[in-house]
C-alpha cells in the first residue's frame, strides 16, 4: 500500500533527523565560518611552516649502528652514524644557502657518492637474492628480524632522509647476506667480503662530510680574489681548493641545494659556530610487533 504524503514526511525526518550532538557540531561550525578571516584580512595572514613525520624500521644491528652511529670505547674508534651526519650536513646547507661556493661544491660531490652508494647496494642486493634463487629445491626466504625497532626521524636536510633510505638498502642487503651464509650457500668469508663492500659505500660518504670546514666565504669572495680567502686558509690550516667555473657560476648545483639568499636575509654563520639545527633520529623508538 502507497504511503501517504504525511507517513512520507514523517519517514524522511526520522531518517534525517539530527541528534544533540550533531545539531551543536552544525552551530559549532557555523560559528567558525563566522570568525574565520575575510579574503581582506587573509592577505595578510601567517600561516605556519609545514611539518610532517616519517619513520624507518631496521632489523639488523650493522643498520642499527650506521643509523645511531657509536662512541669510541674500548680502544676501538668512534663511528659516524646519521645522527651526526645530518648535524654536519645542516651546517653546510646553511653555508650554500649564504652563497658558500665550497659548500655548494660539497653538496654536488655528495650527491655523487650518494649515487654510487645506492648503485653500488641495489646491484649487491640483487647478486644475493639471484644466489638465494639458485637452489631450485629450496624456497629461501630472507631472514627478519623477530624485533625490529621503528625509528621516527626529522632533519632539516633532504640529503639526510637521502642517506636514511640508503640505511634500508644496506639493512636489507645485510639479511640478504646473513640469510645465505646460514643456509649454506656463500662461505662464511665470503659473507663477510660481501658486508664490508657494503659498510664502505655508506663510511665513504660519512667520511667525506666529516672532512667539511666551514669557510665563512662567499662567490664575491673568490670573485674579488680579496683578502678574507688568505684570512679563511690561515684559520683553516690549509689551501682552499679551487672550485669548478661551472660550481662558481651557479650553472651547476646539487638536486637539493638551498636557494641563495642575498646578505641580510639570515644570520651569517661564524667560523667558530659548533651549534647547528638538532636533528632527530631516535626521538621515538618503537617496537614493532
Amino acid at each position: 500500500m502507497a504511503k501517504s504524503k504525511e507517513e512520507v514526511r514523517a519517514e524522511l525526518n526520522r531518517l534525517f533527523k539530527k541528534d544533540d550532538a550533531q545539531a551543536g557540531e552544525a552551530v559549532a561550525l557555523g560559528r567558525s565560518f563566522l570568525n574565520a578571516p575575510s579574503l581582506l584580512d587573509a592577505r595578510n595572514g601567517q600561516i605556519g611552516a609545514l611539518r610532517g613525520e616519517a619513520s624507518v624500521t631496521i632489523h639488523t644491528r650493522q643498520a642499527q649502528q650506521l643509523l645511531t652511529g657509536r662512541e669510541a670505547v674500548d680502544g676501538r674508534p668512534p663511528v659516524m652514524g646519521l645522527m651526526r651526519f645530518s648535524s654536519i650536513l645542516t651546517q653546510i646547507t646553511t653555508a650554500a644557502k649564504q652563497d658558500d661556493p665550497w659548500a655548494d661544491w660539497h653538496l654536488v660531490q655528495l650527491e655523487e657518492k650518494l649515487t654510487a652508494a645506492g648503485e653500488h647496494l641495489t646491484q649487491q642486493l640483487s647478486n644475493i637474492e639471484r644466489v638465494l634463487k639458485t637452489n631450485k629445491l629450496m624456497d629461501v626466504q630472507v631472514s627478519e628480524s623477530v624485533k625490529p625497532m621503528k625509528v621516527s626521524i626529522g632533519f632539516a636536510s633532504s640529503y639526510a632522509y637521502w642517506v636514511a633510505r640508503l640505511i634500508l638498502q644496506y639493512d636489507e642487503v645485510v639479511r640478504a647476506v646473513l640469510t645465505a651464509k646460514h643456509v649454506a650457500m656463500i662461505s662464511h668469508e665470503a659473507a663477510n667480503q660481501l658486508l664490508s663492500d657494503a659498510g664502505a659505500s655508506l663510511r665513504r660518504v660519512f667520511e667525506s662530510t666529516a672532512r667539511y670546514r666551514f669557510t665563512g666565504l662567499t662567490r664575491a669572495d673568490v670573485l674579488a680574489n680579496n683578502a678574507r680567502i688568505a684570512e679563511a686558509e690561515k684559520r683553516l690550516d690549509r689551501k682552499l681548493e679551487q672550485v669548478p667555473v661551472d660550481i662558481l657560476d651557479k650553472s651547476r648545483r646539487a638536486s637539493y641545494a638551498p636557494t641563495i639568499v642575498s646578505a641580510g636575509q639570515v644570520t651569517p654563520l661564524t667560523p667558530t659556530a659548533a651549534a647547528v639545527a638538532e636533528d632527530v633520529a631516535t626521538a621515538a623508538t618503537e617496537d614493532v610487533v
